[in-house]
């Protein structure tokens, strides 16, 4: 029986700082994690995902748990029903008293860039003059630190949780399971959102498209990130490559373990297209990314049937 959903994928950024850190006086910060050599790369963090995801199942019609949520200082007690609220579902709760928490079931990872950063900055300004005041009153002006990157995240979905609610989380005697054409059409939803997925900070004026440029999706015996670390990718002739090995290797390894897998790759990104589609054929379709997803949707179709059967 499949425990586990795996997903990499790739994103690109053009020009953009996805979510900031913090403000050093008049420039605001980019979120970036330090290299053994020195060096930094810039992520978006785990929550800010998670926060994209919940929004976009929002946009496809779901309700979401936070207007309903009691606020009492800094104390924020969830209402608890994750059978009605998709996010309670998959990505959890912890209830401030203790009674009741639910960890998630669905596992993100930071998005990771996968070159340094550059030091670039945005300049913006803004003219007192255009709020009735004299040219003389001057203005202000503010920084940004920015970045192109290609962006590397993983999800873990494990199946056995979705839709299946325990004693502890949710303060009843027994068990609660959803029916499974409930618990297939939210994880179905899951893979929409991540489709469409955008946001982040500063979208006004810095919008980013960060719906995946490739994707690598397998259905699992087991509950283990096997995408986290296996994809890679340089730069050369004014282009981005996916390096393979690191993914083939990643696919070996775990060929026993792995029930259905197959891959979208978006036309025009990656230099070395051709050497991709030829080289992952071998280990299940290469389609577009809409594609791929629309599979993944179906492959996970079949799920929970055997166990009402």
């Amino acid at each position: 029986m499949s425990k586990a959903v795996a997903v990499g994928y790739l994103m690109k950024v053009s020009a953009s700082n996805v979510n900031a850190s913090h403000t050093e006086g008049n420039v605001v910060v980019a979120k970036k994690v330090t290299l053994p050599d020195g060096g930094t790369i810039p992520y978006i963090s785990g929550q800010a995902i998670r926060r994209m995801l919940r929004d976009r199942l929002e946009e496809l019609g779901y309700v979401l748990s936070e207007p309903f949520a009691k606020v009492s200082g800094q104390e924020v007690t969830p209402p608890g029903r994750p059978w009605e609220f998709v996010d309670e579902d998959f990505f959890g709760y912890l209830d401030p008293s203790g009674g009741r928490r639910r960890t998630s079931p669905v596992r993100v990872s930071a998005a990771i860039g996968l070159f340094p950063f550059r030091g670039d900055r945005d300049l913006g300004t803004r003219s007192f003059g255009r709020f009735g005041q004299p040219m003389a009153a001057g203005g202000n002006m503010f920084e940004t630190e920015l970045y192109a990157n290609l962006f590397k995240g993983a999800i873990l979905v494990e199946l056995d949780r979705i839709g299946v609610f325990e004693p502890l989380e949710t303060g009843d005697s027994d068990e609660r399971v959803l029916p499974e054409d409930e618990r297939r059409r939210r994880l179905q939803a899951l893979f929409e959102a991540l489709n469409i997925l955008w946001g982040g900070g500063r979208t006004a004026r810095m919008l980013s498209d960060l719906s995946p440029k490739f994707i690598a999706y397998s259905r699992l015996k087991v509950k283990h990130p096997v995408f986290l670390e296996a994809l890679v990718a340089h730069y050369e002739d004014n282009g981005y490559r996916l390096e393979l090995e690191p993914l083939q290797n990643c696919l070996t390894k775990f060929a026993d373990y792995r029930e259905h897998t197959l891959f979208g790759l978006e036309p025009g990104i990656f230099g070395n297209e051709g050497e991709i589609r030829e080289a992952l054929a071998e280990y299940g379709e290469v389609l577009t990314v809409h594609e791929a997803i629309a599979k993944a949707k179906g492959d996970v179709a079949g799920l929970w049937k055997e166990s009402s059967a």
